[in-house]
This record gives structure tokens, sequence and C-alpha cells, in this order.
């Protein structure tokens, strides 16, 4: 309000300052004037000039204020997280205003609605890795507790002592997959990407998983060209690799078989991973690749349900995607393409 009155006072001293100069000039004219017509006229035109100016300055004045009141509602609107009504008049001199008064106000609503979107997965991360992290510290809570309370066998001890070194590390685990996915979604890993063979990232991925294939009798075969030489980030794309393989031999019968094929293409190169697990239900194809998600009837398979999520993170950074084909109690199959060019 003060700034009103002040803003006014100014105006009004403008005003003042230009009719006394067109009437000073004008009466100094009137008297050099000698003949009474031509002072007549000058008088008449003066009165004329005092009259336009102050019917102009009214128009603007009001013209001003109209360009105020409408910045001041769209920068009310944007406070109060609102979107303001958009204009659709396009013949006032407003409209060139009001136009980039709207596209200001479609920016700045799209980032507050950004940031609460971020808010809100950043509230979901926080309940998943929660939910996620609560069960082994229970388990180790329980069992430690039963081990200095109660007098326990030999066996029973070393029973208990396996389960919290099994629960210790899945916490491992489970904090290793969670650092992973934080500096990946917040780009704080620089992959590497150079031509490397594929056929030992592979072998790589393959030799972290070969011990659990053993135990379950499950044959891995690869169908490589050892000499193909592929851009890719050997190191982050041996632990997508290794997530698909480790999935494919966690829900893979004993007794099963796994098939890794690599098949050059124009533009990708295709990686197929195939099993003959007990594969996925359609409708879950997407879900599979969310963070933390796991199907109902794989909940007694040990898992966090963050390493298909990782895999695609990883692949897609690398400008390559990830595709599935999958039929219940026959297998499934995970197609990676990386680019053939950086």
């Amino acid at each position: 309000m003060h700034m009103n009155k002040r803003r006014f006072s100014i105006d009004s001293i403008l005003l003042v300052i230009f009719v006394a100069l067109v009437l000073f000039f004008g009466y100094r004219f009137y008297l050099a004037s000698s003949i009474e017509t031509l002072r007549t006229l000058c008088l008449l035109f003066l009165i004329l000039m005092v009259f336009m100016f102050f019917i102009l300055y009214m128009v603007f004045r009001k013209l001003f204020l109209k360009y105020s009141e409408v910045v001041c509602h769209h920068v009310d609107a944007l406070a109060m997280g609102k979107i303001p009504e958009q204009s659709t008049d396009e013949d006032t001199l407003t409209s060139k205003i009001q136009t980039k008064l709207d596209k200001l106000s479609d920016i700045t609503y799209s980032n507050l609605s950004q940031q609460a979107q971020q808010k809100q997965e950043i509230q979901q991360i926080v309940s998943d890795i929660s939910h996620q992290l609560k069960t082994p510290i229970a388990n180790i809570t329980l069992y430690s507790s039963m081990l200095e309370e109660e007098e326990l066998s030999k066996e029973q001890t070393a029973q208990f002592l396996g389960i919290i070194h099994g629960q210790v590390k899945k916490l491992e685990f489970l904090i290793d997959s969670l650092m992973k996915m934080s500096r990946l979604e917040n780009h704080f890993i620089s992959l590497v990407i150079q031509p490397y063979r594929i056929f030992d990232t592979i072998v790589q991925a393959v030799s972290q998983v070969s011990t659990s294939a053993q135990k379950k009798e499950i044959q891995l075969e690869i169908q490589c060209d050892e000499t193909i030489l592929l851009p890719h980030d050997p190191k982050w794309t041996t632990e997508a690799l290794f997530n698909i393989i480790d999935n494919a031999v966690k829900y893979t019968n004993p007794g099963g078989h796994i098939w890794i094929r690599v098949e050059p293409w124009e533009i990708f190169t295709r990686i197929e991973i195939q099993d003959t697990g007990i594969g996925i239900k359609t409708e879950h194809f997407n879900d599979i690749f969310q963070r933390f998600y796991r199907e109902g009837k794989v909940h007694n398979i040990e898992g966090a349900g963050i390493g298909l999520y990782l895999s695609r993170q990883i692949i897609s950074q690398q400008g390559g995607y990830i595709k599935v084909k999958s039929q219940e109690n026959v297998g499934s199959i995970f197609s990676v393409f990386l680019p053939n060019e950086p």
C-alpha cells in the first residue's frame, strides 16, 4: 500500500510539471503574439493539449494498472501452487504479456509438479528400504537375544549363528544394492564405454553364478563368437548380465538349462538369456523391472527385487534396452540390446 501511494504521488508530480511547462510556454507564445485571432487559437490549442494529455494519462494509467493486476494474479496463483487461468483473448494490448505469463506459469507449475513427484518417490524409496531392512534386522535381534538368554546346545548355537550370519549377508547385499541403485539414479557413476570382447564380459557374469548352478545341476551354455568387439562398460555390463542370469538360476528347477546367445544386428547386438524356469505372467512383464517388485509365487525364494531394476538402469544408460518373453512353467527369454556404436 505504501508503494502504491508513493507511485501515485510521483505520477501526480510529473503530471503537474508537464501541465505547468505547457502553460508556461503556451502563455509566453500567447503574449508574444500580436494578432488577436492567433492569440485565441493559441489559447484553444493550449487548452486542447492539456485536456488530451490528461486523457492519455488516465488511459495509460488504467492499462498499467491492468497489467499490474494480471502479473499479481499470476504471481499469487503460482505462490499458492495453483495453475493461473489461461488467457484466450488474442486481440487486446495485454495478449503478448498474458502469453508470456502463461508460459512462465506452465514452466513453474511443471517444476513444482516434478518436485512433488520427486518428493513422493523419495518417500516411497525410504518406505521400501525400511521394509526390506526390517526383516533381517528383526531376525538378527531375535536370535541374538536367544543366544544370550537361553542355554542352548552346541548344535542349536551353531544353527542360530548360521542364521544370524545369513541375515548379515542379506543386509550387506541389500545395502550394496541400494548404494548401486542410488548412484545409478543420481548419475554418480560414469560408465566407461569402450570396445571390449562381449564374450569375456559374459564369462565374468556366468562365473559368479556357476556355483549356484552346479548345486542345482543346471547346465549353462554360452553361444558367442569370441572375437566380437562391442562398445560397453565391462564392469557394469557384467553386473547387469549377472542379475539376469542369477534370476534365471534362482527360478529354474534343478536339472534345468540356461542358454546365453549373442547375435550381432545392424544397429544393436542382441544378448539373449533363455531359461527353462517357472516363467512370468504376461501382465507382470513391466512390473518385474520396478524397484523391489517380486511376484507372489517367488516370495519363498531369496531375493530383494532390485536386480532387474539395476540391469535396466545400467543398459539404458549405455543406450540399450531390455525385452522379455515368457511363458509360465516353460521358461523366460531376456534379450539385452546394446548399440554397436557408442
